[in-house]
């Protein structure tokens, strides 16, 4: 299941979400305990995002997390940015479906259950539609924080001790590499370019 939480209201509930003003050089992001940044071996990018997706949501599964939160750290909305490119219009529909409307831009909290499908469809939007906010995800009782790049890879932090050794302990049991050097490239091309990658100006 998808459930919508105002932007406001979610702020209010949840203290940990980093927020971003370039207009007005004013940012926030929460200190943590711990910062990595994991991925998977993929040989192409639409292999990546469910490969991804799949153990992503088996690893908050085994954490003992029932659902996660997801919020853009600007106002803009999810669906501010069209693109032509067949796997984000499928992503927009996706939204559009779970009745996402084109000015929301506020959390989503999604379920284990829609997960995989969720974060497929979020690493098209992420890789792909670069005026886009970027997405982070907690849970609700706000141990863990992360988001993906448009790389596909997860950046993610835990906020106490105990949930990172939690997290450490079974991610050694999962297919997640961590990234060397912590820096992140485009593992599907010799090149930094990514196909759909796309910008308003």
């Amino acid at each position: 299941m998808l459930t919508k939480i105002n932007r406001k209201d979610c702020f209010e509930k949840y203290k940990i979400f980093p927020q971003r003003n370039d207009y007005r050089e004013k940012y926030f992001y929460p200190e943590t305990f711990s910062y990595d940044i994991i991925t998977i071996n993929s040989k192409s990018a639409r292999g990546h995002a469910k490969a991804i997706a799949i153990e992503f949501t088996k690893l908050i599964k085994d954490i003992g997390f029932e659902s996660l939160i997801f919020l853009g750290d600007t106002k803009i909305p999810w669906r501010y940015q069209l693109n032509d490119y067949k796997p984000v219009i499928e992503a927009l529909q996706f939204l559009e479906d779970n009745k996402v409307g084109e000015k929301f831009n506020g959390a989503l909290q999604v379920d284990l259950l829609l997960l995989p499908t969720f974060l497929i469809h979020l690493f098209w939007l992420t890789r792909c539609n670069a005026s886009l906010p970027y997405f982070y995800f907690i849970d609700e009782r706000e141990n863990i924080m992360g988001n993906f790049c448009k790389y596909g890879n997860i950046h993610i932090n835990t906020l106490n001790e105990n949930t990172y050794i939690l997290l450490e302990d079974k991610l050694s049991q999962s297919e997640f590499s961590f990234l060397e050097g912590n820096n992140c490239y485009n593992q599907f091309s010799k090149t930094s370019a990514i196909s759909g990658r796309k910008i308003i100006i």
